[in-house]
């Protein structure tokens, strides 16, 4: 496939970020992670994990390959950073010596895997970095028939979160994290993974709205505040229900056609 120039530099800038924040960082000093409410819900939606072929999608650090491979998952861990890949290949090595696994540093959207070759497909907040259009396309090659695609995502449905983000992060001492590029799953985005899949299925594990404030401007320092903080997100989605589809976290469940989720 030719790839237009923006897309190019979009990718080099992808590539370039994480490699720099790999190289940050030591594969000793990151000791596995247990999996927390998102990653149990994550792995629910994907069914039986033990003995599957799973594709960690967009791998990072290593974070979910680890808890995959503790689960006796076959996997495969990709991502457009070398050096990540490399990071997390290495923390295999150290804290998971018996179990093996295959690192691909490759584009999502151009992962050169073998079509069909997938009964799972896992990605922690990845396809809001990505040309959802392409990577839909490649997902959906890379699904066997009766697979599916699970994500945790980062929603871009909440209206007022996403005025705070173009018009707040990055300014009056607020950070903005994350690269240049990303931006939070928009309702298109959800239309473009409808059209490629025979389904998707849209759910909410967990209700983050004022928690975004904690992170972003109280840097969750005081942890008091943080229970507090917790404490009124959980109130407000047990009082109003439907404001829970606003939360910022969703979990993004796919499958070919032919098979519902």
């Amino acid at each position: 496939m030719t790839r237009a120039p923006d897309s190019i530099d979009r990718l080099a800038r992808e590539r370039r970020f994480h490699d720099e924040l790999a190289h940050d960082l030591s594969a000793g000093d990151l000791l596995p992670q247990r999996p927390g409410q998102l990653e149990h819900a994550l792995f629910a939606a994907a069914g039986p994990l033990r003995g599957r072929r799973v594709l960690d999608l967009g791998c990072g650090t290593g974070d979910l390959a680890l808890m995959l491979l503790d689960l006796g998952a076959d996997v495969t861990a990709l991502d457009l950073s070398p050096a990540m890949v490399a990071l997390a290949r290495r923390r295999a090595e150290l804290f998971l010596p018996d179990r093996r696994a295959r690192w691909v540093a490759a584009p999502v959207e151009a992962s050169g895997l073998p079509a069909g070759s997938f009964d799972v497909v896992l990605g922690r907040f990845i396809l809001h970095h990505l040309d959802i259009e392409e990577a839909a396309h490649e997902i959906s090659r890379l699904l066997a028939p009766d697979g599916r695609a699970v994500f945790l995502e980062n929603s871009g449905r909440n209206a007022l979160l996403m005025l705070a983000r173009d018009h707040v992060a990055g300014r009056f001492g607020v950070p903005r994290l994350g690269t240049d590029d990303e931006r939070p799953l928009s309702s298109a985005d959800l239309d473009v993974l409808s059209r490629a899949f025979g389904a998707v299925e849209l759910s909410y594990p967990v209700f983050e709205f004022l928690r975004l404030f904690d992170r972003q401007v109280l840097r969750f320092r005081w942890p008091a505040v943080s229970r507090v903080i917790a404490f009124a997100d959980a109130a407000l989605v047990r009082l109003i229900p439907p404001v829970r589809r606003f939360s910022f976290r969703v979990l993004v469940t796919a499958t070919p056609p032919g098979r519902e989720a």
